[in-house]
């Protein structure tokens, strides 16, 4: 279940775009969405390197 999150992640980020974009959403929101990105992407990657077993 763990690797849909990423995508889940870049989903929301998708979405608050085009809420942006539709002047739903403040300007701020496109950028904190965006500056996550690092935090997902550590987290996630990480998981996967020490579920690993080595060969």
């Amino acid at each position: 279940m763990k690797n849909i999150v990423p995508y889940l992640w870049g989903l929301a980020v998708l979405a608050v775009a085009l809420l942006n974009i539709a002047d739903v959403l403040p300007d701020w929101t496109t950028f904190a969405a965006i500056l996550t990105l690092p935090y997902v992407a550590s987290r996630y990657s990480m998981s996967c390197r020490l579920s690993r077993k080595p060969a």
